[in-house]
């Protein structure tokens, strides 16, 4: 016989949901996994990254137009703020709060190529990024590679040991704060 699902139960379910895999969540319940499985489809949360309303690094990654490794990496060495949830079974999953990242973007700007973000897709979207995206469009105006000029080289190295910021050196030297850092980290490396 069909044992009825009580508030409690209910509640204890999208609580939990993401948060243990489905199987411990049904064994705290003393119910068969196929019978949780069955009401998280029911109660259309079943696909538990988009019950929570995060993003995963992969998501992120894709939005922002980076690699995953550039997201994953941030975490690690920049402080980008996530949480770890287990999904159905035992795949986990990395999930960032979107406006845990504008915060985290608001101090890191230098990281991101805000011109990348198509408007309105993470949102909530703080009104700054708006600016952010002009400035960056201005400056990365889509053209083929040019090779970098030993004067180019020396103003680099200059402006950065004055302080300048990458993205700043970018501006300055109509060149995209990733080709800056990348060049460099290379000049350095050859030092």
């Amino acid at each position: 016989m069909r044992k009825v699902w009580s508030d409690d139960e209910l509640l204890f379910l999208e609580d939990n949901i993401g948060m243990y895999k489905v199987s411990t969540i049904a064994q705290k319940l003393e119910r068969s996994y196929e019978s949780v499985r069955v009401k998280m489809t029911r109660l259309k949360i079943s696909n538990t990254r988009q019950h929570t309303g995060l993003v995963t690094i992969g998501e992120l990654a894709a939005i922002l137009k980076v690699d995953r490794a550039t997201v994953r990496a941030w975490t690690k060495k920049h402080g980008l703020p996530f949480s770890q949830k287990i999904t159905r079974q035992s795949r986990k999953f990395y999930f960032i709060d979107p406006s845990e990242f504008w915060n985290w973007a608001a101090f890191h700007k230098e990281k991101i190529q805000f011109s990348n973000i198509d408007p309105q897709t993470l949102l909530p979207e703080p009104e700054w990024v708006a600016e952010e995206r002009a400035k960056d469009q201005y400056i990365t105006k889509k053209k083929t590679y040019q090779t970098w000029t030993t004067k180019e080289d020396d103003k680099l190295l200059a402006l950065r040991s004055q302080g300048y910021k990458f993205k700043e050196i970018g501006m300055l030297m109509n060149r995209s704060a990733i080709s800056v850092e990348r060049r460099h980290k290379k000049i350095i490396h050859t030092l």
